[in-house]
């Protein structure tokens, strides 16, 4: 069985969205690999140990789950590096101070209650504009999970309802607590998706980033509608890397998978899993972000034959039951398309990074 992602994205993907300053932005010129080609991807499993985490044994289900499924539907073979372990404190410290401080301010505060709601709405529309996504793909996506009484006219008016559909359930991820008792969203930076996203500025060694730790924030640029309507969740987001070979890199939260609470639950429409499922499921999802990162592909948001297709709130097994490479071959459609959202990258921050040397 196998399943920001992302995007982060996604989960969630940092590509093609735009900082203050249109011209600090800049499309990479790494070019996507070829269908048929041998890559290896370099792994490294960042750690907070307050939180569950998979055993090496079941690492390596992960990776190669996405190694089969990424064969399946790229016809690409992927190598993976042995995986070491850090903590994230020492992942962070690769960010310069400068830099770390600078993307402060991309940040929605949800902890302390401060943030600005229209800013937020803004910044979705910004992201969903320059990714081309069509009104009618976003909702056959998102409708199921949005108010029933919302028919949004527009992506603006879309915008508007995912922030503050994305606001209210954040807010449930607060009441989580982790093994210890405390809150698994404490004072630390750890869940905010800016940081991770500001990784590859430094000089980051690794094409793959596992975590353990639950990526929940709200952040002014790089929304997309797969993490605001789970709450400002992150599986998967794939990244600018200044020294990666692909021009970015992968972070996977496995979170999502291993976290058996009331609110994940729910948002995997009552989906449980075995250990050995939810590694199975998470490499199939792992897949989804390689095709960020080899090929460049976008969201084909509502196709659901499509591996781009982000998952529908965190129901990774109803995701992968419907993904089939022969309904949806690369270049079927625009955001199956090689090159479709080349990595892009502020200008600034690669001299904030460079000049910390």
């Amino acid at each position: 069985m196998l399943f920001k992602y992302l995007s982060m994205g996604l989960f969630l993907l940092l590509l093609g969205c735009k900082g203050d300053v249109a011209n600090e932005w800049q499309k990479s010129t790494v070019a996507p690999v070829k269908p048929g080609s041998t890559v290896k991807i370099r792994v490294v499993h960042a750690t907070n140990p307050r939180l569950a985490r998979f055993s090496q044994d079941h690492l390596r289900i992960i990776l190669a789950s996405a190694q089969l499924t990424a064969w399946k539907e790229f016809g690409v073979y992927v190598e993976f590096t042995d995986v070491p372990e850090t903590g994230i404190d020492q992942l962070f410290a690769l960010i310069p101070a400068a830099l770390m401080k600078e993307r402060t301010s991309s940040i929605y505060d949800f902890k302390s209650g401060g943030g600005d709601k229209q800013k937020l709405a803004e910044g979705i529309n910004t992201t969903l504009t320059q990714r081309g996504t069509k009104l009618e793909d976003a909702l056959a996506f998102a409708a199921p999970y949005l108010p029933a009484d919302a028919h949004p006219k527009d992506l603006m008016s879309l915008s508007e309802l995912l922030a503050n559909v994305m606001l209210d359930r954040l807010q449930q991820w607060r009441h989580l607590n982790a093994a210890d008792g405390a809150p698994v969203l404490d004072a630390s930076p750890y869940n905010e998706w800016v940081y991770w996203d500001t990784l590859g500025y430094g000089n980051l060694p690794y094409d793959l980033v596992l975590t353990n730790q639950l990526i929940a924030s709200a952040e002014y640029y790089g929304v997309d509608i797969h993490s605001a309507i789970r709450g400002g969740v992150t599986v998967g987001t794939t990244s600018y890397s200044r020294a990666g070979k692909y021009g970015s890199y992968i972070v996977f939260s496995t979170f999502p998978f291993q976290d058996n609470s009331e609110t994940t639950r729910q948002l995997r429409g009552g989906e449980q899993y075995s250990e050995e499922d939810a590694a199975e499921l998470a490499g199939a999802y792992l897949a989804h972000e390689l095709g960020h990162l080899l090929f460049q592909l976008g969201h084909p948001f509502g196709q659901k034959a499509c591996v781009m297709n982000p998952v529908s709130m965190l129901r990774f097994r109803e995701w992968f039951s419907h993904i089939n490479s022969s309904e949806c071959p690369m270049g079927s459609r625009p955001e199956m398309t090689a090159g479709a959202i080349p990595p892009s990258f502020n200008t600034e921050w690669v001299r904030m990074a460079q000049e910390a040397k």
